[in-house]
């Protein structure tokens, strides 16, 4: 179906006389992002639009709220946003840097399981950038390999993208989900999302634990299911395994980072991603001289 058709803006229009769109790159839950052009600085840049059939009530409130916080983070691995705005009756739409690569989800699809320093600095440019997200008062809630955009280059670059359900530490006031509603996708959700708690720091840490798990054994921590009270039942008993025991080469360097980011109950993960941080790269500098990368 033609983007046109989707109460979508077609391939070729131009949004707000200055962003020419090129081509549909991607369809997410919370829009469609164009390669496009802009027309004013002469540069390619993605936009995203909030389709119509979408733009009303929580959804549409979601999609303003990523704009306003995504564009409040500044750090090189968190995506940039550079402009936002409404299209013809006042379909949101949000203007990004456009990046070259691939969802780390897409990438262990192709390739299986990183090596374990991959995977390690994979983590730490991950905790970077959601530690940038956190210092700007923000949780992400939604973190998951789909959300982890690898750049293409001589050397590994992460960035973080989507910020469709974050949430401001300071906007209790407008909250845009009920109490006890648990918000996140379902297999990268911390217990106490399950439960609809409050989510802080380390709700986010758990979801990157879950991401290095995943990264480590190219095997979801929680595998999806369409009964997804089957998948709340799983996160609130599991007892993760260790990653190396599901590799062949049963690398364990960063077996107890991982679990200890998964707990069960948050004081006993990192209280914060550069704590995380910190810990991955102590271990990675013990692998770099024995070259097992």
């Amino acid at each position: 179906m033609s983007p046109a058709h989707e109460g979508l803006p077609a391939i070729g229009e131009q949004v707000q006389k200055r962003y020419r769109l090129d081509a549909v790159l991607a369809h997410g839950g919370m829009g469609v992002v164009y390669r496009a052009h802009d027309l004013m600085l002469d540069r390619p840049v993605a936009v995203k639009v909030l389709p119509r059939s979408l733009d009303e009530g929580v959804v549409r409130q979601r999609f303003l709220r990523e704009a306003r916080l995504a564009a409040s983070v500044h750090d090189r691995h968190v995506v940039d946003i550079f402009d936002a705005g409404f299209l013809a009756e006042d379909q949101p739409f949000l203007v990004m840097e456009l990046l070259h690569g691939e969802p780390l989800h897409e990438q262990l699809r192709r390739k299986g399981a990183m090596k374990a320093y991959r995977a390690g600095v994979m983590c730490t440019q991950l905790l970077h950038g959601v530690g940038a997200v956190h210092a700007a008062g923000i949780i992400h809630r939604d973190l998951k390999p789909s959300n982890v955009f690898l750049v293409w280059g001589p050397e590994l670059f992460v960035k973080l993208i989507d910020f469709g359900v974050s949430k401001s530490l300071d906007d209790d006031l407008t909250q845009i989900t009920e109490p006890g509603l648990a918000v996140g996708t379902p297999s990268y959700m911390a217990p106490e999302q399950v439960l609809g708690k409050g989510a802080d720091e380390r709700t986010d840490v758990y979801a990157v634990g879950a991401t290095l798990f995943e990264a480590l054994t190219g095997k979801p921590l929680v595998k999806p299911d369409k009964h997804v009270h089957r998948v709340f039942d799983a996160i609130l008993k599991l007892t993760p395994p260790t990653p190396s025991s599901l590799r062949e080469d049963h690398l364990n360097i960063l077996d107890d980072i991982t679990l200890k980011a998964l707990a069960r109950d948050p004081k006993e993960r990192y209280g914060s991603c550069s704590e995380m941080e910190k810990a991955v790269e102590s271990r990675l500098e013990s692998l770099i001289p024995r070259g097992r990368a």
